[in-house]
């Protein structure tokens, strides 16, 4: 993509975050072609917004690192309050994250999952899924790579520093809504362990580095699932505790 191109497409993600009015789809000029593409996209809105990168979610398919931006000003500590209007389409899926306690700066040697393990401490959350676009379902991937990789929201809760004494991919994950249990499984991590993917972005993004105290979350345990304005979310890990968001009508 040319850059009038990208920065037709995050004018476009832009306008819709701050107006809350969904896209039918972005300008047929200035839709993505490829992953970089997406991400020169996600790069241009978050400039396009001033907003901070305050970290990322990664998922990896067929050997290729996709990353999509957390921006600051809805990454929100539990308990959480979370208005519906402004992620409408209520999404949630419960994940286990990593928080850098030290930078991974530039370099040209790769990262080793030792290192990252060693610079991370890791915490139960939750994602909101969220989409600029009308309709999510009918909407190309590749688009909604665009659009943070669907980010609306995250929500962090108590880290966990000793961490690496417990089998991440076996861990025992619960999502309940106003006090009903509607997931409880033992591990269902689409990686297996989730510090994989946190390794694959480290590498993917090595030549810019990733700084101290931002947040990678690598994909969810239950699943998504659709809640309702008003509705209360609890997630949580057996060893890491809780992470609770509620919903204002």
């Amino acid at each position: 993509m040319n850059p009038s191109a990208i920065e037709a497409a995050a004018r476009a993600l832009a306008t819709a975050r701050r107006s809350r009015q969904l896209l039918a789809a972005l300008p047929a000029e200035a839709r993505p072609q490829s992953v970089a593409d997406a991400h020169a996209i996600q790069d241009a809105t978050v400039a396009a917004l001033g907003e901070r990168i305050a970290g990322w979610k990664v998922s990896v398919a067929d050997g290729e690192v996709m990353r999509g931006v957390l921006v600051g000003s809805r990454v929100l500590q539990s308990p959480a309050h979370l208005s519906a209007s402004d992620v409408p389409m209520l999404g949630i899926e419960v994940e286990i994250a990593f928080r850098l306690e030290r930078d991974l700066p530039r370099r040209e040697q790769p990262y080793t999952q030792d290192e990252i393990g060693g610079a991370v401490t890791a915490l139960a959350a939750i994602e909101v899924v969220d989409s600029r676009f009308q309709s999510y379902a009918d909407t190309p991937v590749i688009d909604r790579l665009a659009d943070f990789m669907s980010n609306g929201a995250f929500v962090t809760g108590a880290v966990r520093p000793d961490w690496r004494s417990i089998d991440l991919a076996a861990l025992k994950a619960t999502l309940s809504v106003n006090g009903r249990t509607v997931v409880e499984r033992i591990g269902g991590h689409a990686a297996g362990d989730p510090i994989l993917p946190a390794v694959a972005l480290a590498n993917a993004l090595r030549k810019e580095g990733i700084a101290k105290g931002q947040i990678v979350t690598t994909g969810t345990y239950t699943g998504l699932h659709m809640v309702q304005p008003g509705d209360r979310i609890v997630g949580s890990f057996e060893g890491f505790g809780s992470v609770e968001l509620q919903f204002d009508g």
